[in-house]
């Protein structure tokens, strides 16, 4: 699966927040907020928010 970039605006304080998390698990601010979109959207699919059958290419959660 292609990488994309995707942009995001967010409070100094929320940004603070990311870098010590990413420092924390020696990520990258990029890489830990992959992770965490990639939670999210997990987490989503796990509630029924959404259906995992709208993402493209996503490999099927049993």
């Amino acid at each position: 699966m292609a990488k994309v970039t995707v942009t995001a605006f967010v409070e100094e304080e929320i940004k603070a927040g990311l870098k010590a998390l990413a420092d924390h698990e020696r990520r990258s601010m990029s890489q830990m907020m992959a992770v965490l979109i990639e939670k999210a959207v997990d987490k989503a699919v796990e509630d029924g928010l959404i259906e995992k059958s709208s993402i493209p290419d996503a490999p099927q959660i049993s």
